[in-house]
């Protein structure tokens, strides 16, 4: 099997993880990894214009600030490469249409890594949901919360992303309304808040912080036969608990159904990378629409004032 030649861009935090993923895939041959904090050997470089140049290279994974994700996304997708890109895939939404049209136009991969949309735990979830098992969606509760990696941009862009993503799974974006309350914010950057969400069916919230003392990743769905939860920080990390609504009944007493997943979060980004690879087989599609409405949801919420 004829490897995939591939390049890096960015080896910060996420840029590291990214590259063992794929130095340890023998599906990929990566070539190159520019970083500019880093000299030039082996794979290294501090030269873009290295990947742009060279044909041989069809895909690049970009790691780098949110602020730098349009252009290099776009200067790659000119140059006839294939692209995985960190979310959000921009700040704009005429960003994200623009590369949008560029992919399509020239028939390239175009994927933004929502990293726990390729949870294998979220997968069962959605399969236990469309069985019925918990009955119909009547709220949904996300959450992301941990201490620090305070950057330039606001807690919105940094998490609540990867929360809309995950509900995206469940409730498709576009029918739902959504507006935030800041609950902390300094140099005028919110670091801990809240999404509200609705339709005419339910309401829910989302709750992201980047001054929680621990690290809670989780998701609650309320359904009108039991709840599901999952947090891909605990093992295991996907429960389902189905009850019988007793007036006056407590608790263990109403439980008809407990039953609890064991299956691997540790690896979501490998998943992601797995997937590309089938992209760039020509199987899947990719997840553009989901990219264009998270940067509209997020830019339009940014915009107003709370």
């Amino acid at each position: 099997m004829k490897k995939i030649s591939i390049a890096q861009i960015g080896y910060g935090y996420w840029g590291r993880r990214l590259y063992r993923y794929f130095k340890n895939d023998n599906r990929f041959f990566l070539k190159y990894v520019y970083s500019r904090s880093l000299k030039e050997e082996n794979e290294f470089i501090n030269d873009l214009d290295k990947i742009w140049d060279d044909k041989n290279i069809c895909a690049v994974a970009i790691a780098t600030p949110i602020n730098t994700h349009y252009s290099l996304v776009k200067k790659a997708l000119l140059c006839n490469k294939n692209v995985l890109c960190e979310k959000p895939l921009a700040l704009k939404t005429k960003e994200v249409l623009e590369l949008k049209k560029i992919a399509e136009k020239k028939n390239l991969v175009l994927l933004t890594e929502f990293t726990y949309t390729f949870s294998k735990s979220l997968e069962k979830a959605k399969k236990i949901i469309k069985k019925g098992t918990i009955g119909r969606i009547e709220s949904i509760e996300l959450s992301l919360k941990y201490a620090g990696r305070f950057l330039e941009y606001n807690v919105y862009w940094l998490l609540a992303s990867h929360l809309l993503s995950i509900l995206d799974i469940f409730i498709p974006l576009e029918k739902l309304k959504f507006k935030k309350i800041d609950f902390i914010k300094h140099n005028n950057r919110a670091e801990t808040g809240m999404i509200l969400f609705n339709n005419k069916n339910l309401t829910g919230k989302l709750t992201v912080s980047l001054n929680y003392p621990e690290k809670e990743m989780k998701a609650i769905i309320y359904g009108s036969k039991g709840t599901l939860v999952y947090s891909s920080m605990i093992s295991p990390s996907l429960r389902v608990i189905c009850y019988k609504k007793t007036e006056g009944v407590l608790g263990d007493k109403l439980i008809l159904k407990d039953k609890s997943y064991l299956i691997d979060e540790k690896n979501n980004l490998k998943h992601a990378v797995d997937y590309f690879y089938k992209l760039l087989n020509k199987q899947g599609k990719t997840n553009i629409r989901r990219a264009v409405l998270i940067t509209k949801i997020l830019e339009g919420l940014n915009k107003r004032k709370m």
